[in-house]
């Protein structure tokens, strides 16, 4: 009985994210400047939420600079962290420390600063990876690291 509830429950939380849709969440850049995620509609979007803190999200963070240049992706990469939610630094000073990573300079990390998507996704931890459709539905999340070729495998899904 405990299976078949589980699987039930599992069913429905992969079901309720085919709904969510993240249009319109209104996102900053690292130079403060608005940006929304329409600018990505018309392809797949893989989407890493990580923050500075997360020891496991820094050291996935030179896999997703190798995959932002990779030429044979059919698919968006970009970052998001959200300043002041679950133990980040404000915008300013994480906007300051990343500036100060060498290594990262073509990664697209956006700031989600009112934490709406931690909101509509129930994220329930770092780091988090969310996928979704060319109309920016969400297909799937998977909690924990996962690698360019694991990115890969499920957009291919």
């Amino acid at each position: 009985m405990k299976k078949f509830l589980s699987m039930i429950l599992m069913a429905f939380s992969l079901n309720s994210f085919a709904e969510t849709n993240l249009a319109g969440i209104s996102l900053k850049d690292l130079n403060n400047q608005p940006v929304t995620l329409e600018q990505y509609q018309g392809k797949p979007l893989y989407i890493k939420m990580w923050a500075s803190w997360c020891p496991t999200c820094l050291a996935g963070l030179a896999e997703i600079e190798d995959l932002s240049l990779a030429k044979d992706r059919n698919f968006e990469v970009i970052t998001i962290v959200s300043p002041t939610q679950k133990g980040e630094k404000t915008t300013a000073d994480f906007i300051e420390w990343y500036k100060g990573l060498e290594d990262y300079k073509n990664i697209k990390v956006f700031l989600d600063e009112k934490g709406e998507i931690i909101k509509r996704t129930n994220l329930p931890g770092y780091p988090f990876n969310l996928f979704l459709d060319q109309a920016l539905n969400i297909k799937k999340t998977v909690p924990g690291h996962l690698n360019a070729e694991q990115i890969r495998q499920v957009i291919a899904e």
